[in-house]
């Protein structure tokens, strides 16, 4: 117990980073129609009082956030496989909805463990892009695996695209909880007989954070055909983050009571500070309404720390817009 709580109180010190979103906005796309103005997809795409869904199916071995790999980085299991079927509208303004289901293999069943609704909004002009998302986490069936104790996830961004090096900076908020339970018997030396104690303990946690990123995107037209195009968007982030947790403890009175604060505490909190750098490569393939997107993530952990710093986090996903 007490090294989950410690991995999870880890998890904060590096929330909230860049948002691992689709990399061609709706207004890209449109840019596209030079390439293959004839598909199906591109007009689409190019009519501005269009809106389209998008059913896509991810696999990748983090768990913890949908827009954020600095969230995931610090999670418990990174060896495991994770799948994410998703479905989203995307509407013509700018504003969208998401659902997500994320299964994994647990002792030789498939489990839907969580699934999570995320309404959005991205503003993409020429000169910049924003965006602003609110992720709601839902607890599905139980596992015998770490998951996420966050429920609620907010995070915005924005990024300037007139310079060749494109600038970008993210903000958020996670906040969630861990609940877990204490069950032991021990002597009671006063009536001398043994008493069974269950206690529920509910630790709170939340966290900020802020990171800076650098970025370009470059772009590979008709590769096998006229209705094909390649993105590949590679990117520095320095993260750095604050964090919070409180512990609870039910029922509030019993004799071990003092014993339990000092060994799972009470609460606390860092100051902000810069906690990793890390690297990123997002490329994106579409051929006609068809896309597929691997990912590949690097973080390395800034502080002095006697766990391995480096943490490698993946993704494959692939979808259909209609």
């Amino acid at each position: 117990m007490r090294k989950t709580f410690i991995l999870l109180l880890a998890l904060l010190a590096v929330s909230f980073v860049y948002g691992q979103t689709d990399s061609l906005s709706k207004e890209e796309r449109r840019a596209l129609d030079s390439m293959f103005r004839n598909d199906e997809f591109i007009k689409l795409m190019m009519k501005k009082d269009k809106s389209y869904f998008d059913l896509g199916i991810g696999v990748g071995n983090s768990i913890f956030s949908i827009n954020n790999n600095a969230l995931n980085v610090e999670q418990a299991q990174t060896e495991k496989l994770y799948y994410v079927p998703s479905v989203g509208y995307y509407h013509k303004s700018g504003f969208s909805v998401s659902v997500n289901s994320f299964l994994a293999d647990d002792k030789g069943s498939l489990k839907m463990y969580q699934w999570a609704i995320s309404p959005a909004y991205v503003y993409s002009g020429k000169k910049i892009s924003a965006g602003v998302s609110y992720t709601r986490f839902i607890e599905g069936s139980s596992t015998s695996f770490e998951t996420s104790p966050f429920k609620n996830d907010i995070y915005g961004s924005f990024r300037y695209k007139k310079t060749w090096i494109e600038p970008g900076i993210a903000t958020g908020i996670a906040f969630g909880r861990v609940k877990n339970y204490y069950d032991t018997t021990y002597w009671d030396t006063v009536h001398m007989r043994p008493v069974h104690l269950e206690k529920e303990i509910i630790t709170r946690i939340s966290g900020f954070s802020l990171t800076f990123s650098a970025s370009h995107r470059f772009t590979f037209e008709k590769l096998l055909g006229r209705k094909d195009a390649m993105q590949i968007q590679p990117a520095i982030l320095l993260n750095g983050s604050s964090q919070r947790w409180t512990t609870t403890y039910t029922p509030s009175r019993t004799p071990v009571l003092n014993l339990l604060k000092r060994k799972y505490g009470e609460s606390g909190n860092t100051q902000f500070k810069i906690q990793s750098t890390a690297f990123m490569i997002d490329i994106t393939y579409y051929y006609g309404k068809f896309y597929i997107q691997p990912q590949l993530y690097l973080d390395y952990y800034l502080p002095s720390t006697t766990e391995k710093r480096l943490t490698t986090l993946f993704s494959l996903t692939t979808g259909f817009m209609l």
